[in-house]
């Protein structure tokens, strides 16, 4: 019989030690990952998602009815102001309206009558413009003749290898001619403007009573106050940034007339209004314009040293506007994400083309205060900028 006094001694078996992890493999999360606090409902998101599909259609599609009725929205904002001055001694808002409408029709016609000429110009230089550009780019120019005599080349090369199958048939389709397309797009703008005036005139004259009119169909009194307070707000901020936007844009302007001048290039007056134009589309538009003032300065000047001077000097101008002065002024009010802005030009650039561009940093800056006037938006608001 097996004595158990002398197993008493050993004493128990130890549980084995858990195998190392080998090197570079990743520790497991000690805790998981929580769960989403609800889950979306997929009929929610299938109709947000055609909703979204449809209103990019209609403002595709729409643009000649849309483009003209945000463009009399945006200018109301910036004339609202002037308007309320004027009731203020006791001019009425009709009367009013009606001195702002006409009072930015004449400075438009002014500006387009004072820089036609110079523009017209440029347009008939044109045929020498680029016989100079051709003879001072030479090498590039050559280049990219070579490159033209390749591809006459390859498609040389694949004719006759389609003319072994048979003979090809071309099908030439007439299209209107030059003529017929200038007339047809300068009644076009001539609709779109004076649909803008009339709008613009109405927004500024009944504008704010219909506004009043809407507020008071409702029948909760903090949603009135809560709605009054939004257009309020609306109208205050989009007015005090446009006209900071607009003072900022004049003064560069005027700035980049005046240093084209003193470097000596033709018509620093067109340059300067085309500057300060170009300006409301940020990051694009100083882009185009620095090489615009390049090409010029290359028609202008003969010397490497005396061509990069205009743009250099313009490129240092759009620094400190960009990076000092804007943001200081226009910051303390409504701050935006750039690449917020860079996406909101692209893409109304992409429904509306140049005007489009011209209207996406306001439209961005109306869009994040309505989203920050809506609890459940503020996340996209906050987004959107400061």
């Amino acid at each position: 019989m097996t004595d158990r006094s002398q197993f008493a001694s050993i004493p128990p078996a130890l549980p084995p030690a858990p195998e190392a992890p080998l090197a570079g493999t990743p520790e497991p999360a000690t805790e998981p990952v929580p769960p989403p606090g609800h889950r979306r409902n997929p009929q929610t998101i299938a109709t947000v998602g055609l909703f979204v599909i449809a209103l990019l259609f209609t403002l595709y599609f729409g643009r000649d009815v849309l483009l003209p009725i945000m463009l009399a929205l945006i200018l109301s904002f910036l004339l609202r102001p002037l308007v309320r001055a004027l009731y203020r001694v006791r001019v009425p808002e009709g009367i009013g309206a009606a001195i702002m409408v006409l009072s930015l029709l004449g400075g438009v016609l002014l500006a387009v009558y004072t820089l036609s000429g110079p523009a017209a110009e440029w347009v008939n230089r044109m045929p020498r413009v680029m016989h100079e550009l051709e003879f001072k780019l030479g090498d590039i120019r050559a280049g990219i003749e070579r490159a033209r005599e390749a591809s006459r080349q390859i498609e040389q090369i694949t004719k006759e290898t389609g003319n072994e199958a048979g003979p090809v048939r071309e099908v030439v389709v007439r299209g209107p001619t030059l003529m017929e397309q200038a007339v047809s797009q300068v009644e076009s703008v001539l609709a779109n403007v004076v649909i803008l005036l009339v709008l613009l005139y109405f927004f500024l004259a009944r504008g704010r009573h219909s506004l009043e009119a809407l507020i008071g169909t409702m029948r909760d009194i903090d949603d009135r106050v809560h709605y009054a307070m939004v257009a309020a707000t609306l109208q205050q901020n989009i007015a005090a940034y446009l006209m900071t936007i607009t003072a900022i844009n004049a003064i560069l302007g005027l700035a980049t007339g005046l240093l084209m001048w003193l470097w000596g290039l033709p018509n620093p007056a067109l340059w300067g209004v085309m500057v300060a134009l170009a300006n409301y589309i940020p990051f694009i538009g100083p882009a185009v314009m620095t090489g615009v003032l390049f090409l010029v300065s290359v028609l202008t000047f003969d010397s490497l040293g005396t061509i990069i001077l205009p743009p250099l000097s313009f490129v240092a101008l759009t620094t400190i506007e960009g990076n000092f002065l804007t943001p200081m002024i226009v910051g303390r009010r409504l701050s935006l994400n750039p690449i917020a802005v860079f996406v909101s030009i692209l893409f109304w650039g992409w429904l509306w083309g140049i005007p489009g561009a011209l209207l996406a940093v306001p439209i961005l800056a109306i869009l994040k205060i309505l989203f920050d006037a809506h609890e459940p938006l503020k996340p996209v608001g906050a987004l959107l900028g400061d």
